[in-house]
């Protein structure tokens, strides 16, 4: 894993046109700033976002940052906290440490949310901030990646670390093995109940997540979706398909922007009826 974050520095000195030896000295700045902050306040950290409070833990650079800024999407995690009335079976895809997850657990007074997390590192910490949290009849983690078809995949990462979100589904041989799975067929074999909301954050991957749910779009009143412009080559689609697909299933598209937190290639979007 070391290896792969030094060459992380590098890739984003010749994306950005910058020194490789000045990338590197702001990496190792920031690093060192955020391990002083995390040992100031005790490895954990509590946020609010509206009448909800969560706990995440704190051990590494990026987990540090996303409990920091919430991945700049505190607005959106408000307005999904806000339609809540706590009895929905919520479905998190692409889970990460829980951003979204412990909110809408801590949210749900009858309700269960379902949380899609393949990658192992953010899953562990995942169940940690969730046990914190929320009582363990409220949620349900799930080692798959959803997808459009059910088998297994490559899951690759530029690098592992702990609130880093990374991670996708690689037609190469170098990353790990995880299991592929329709939503829809989720549903079909009665193991979970049919969502009634759904956050979809794929890293590219939305429109097949999307194409595995098939007619259960019929009953989902309310998706919240991370689309990425650039990313969504890897799986040969586009965001206008993504954008495509939901009209045709009955949704009304709101804009939500873009990161607060000045991530590129990346927007908002709420999908309701």
């Amino acid at each position: 894993m070391k290896d792969r974050l030094l060459e992380v520095p590098f890739q984003l000195a010749a994306r950005y046109d910058v020194p490789p030896i000045l990338m590197r000295a702001y990496f190792a700045a920031e690093r060192a700033y955020c391990r002083a902050r995390i040992a100031v306040a005790g490895g954990a950290t509590d946020i609010e976002v509206g009448d909800e409070t969560v706990r995440f833990g704190l051990s590494t650079r990026m987990e540090y940052r996303r409990a920091r800024d919430l991945g700049g999407e505190r607005a959106v995690i408000a307005a999904l906290l806000n339609e809540l009335d706590g009895t929905e079976t919520v479905w998190d895809v692409g889970a990460g440490v829980g951003t979204y997850t412990c909110f809408v657990a801590n949210a749900l007074t009858s309700g269960h949310v379902v949380a899609f997390e393949p990658e192992a590192t953010n899953r562990a910490r995942l169940r940690e901030n969730l046990t914190a949290n929320a009582p363990d009849e409220r949620w349900t983690i799930l080692p798959i990646a959803l997808a459009d078809r059910n088998g297994v995949a490559v899951l690759a990462s530029e690098f592992v670390e702990a609130g880093g979100g990374h991670h996708y589904l690689s037609t190469d041989d170098t990353g790990v093995l995880v299991q592929t799975q329709c939503g829809a067929a989720l549903v079909s074999k009665d193991e979970f109940g049919v969502p009634d909301v759904l956050k979809i954050d794929v890293q590219g991957a939305e429109k097949l997540v999307l194409d595995g749910m098939g007619s259960l779009l019929d009953t989902v009143e309310s998706i919240y979706l991370e689309i990425h412009r650039e990313k969504s080559d890897r799986y040969e689609t586009h965001p206008d398909a993504v954008e495509e697909s939901l009209r045709d299933a009955g949704y009304t598209l709101i804009p939500l922007g873009e990161p607060t937190n000045r991530r590129s290639g990346v927007y908002l979007l709420h999908a309701c009826r």
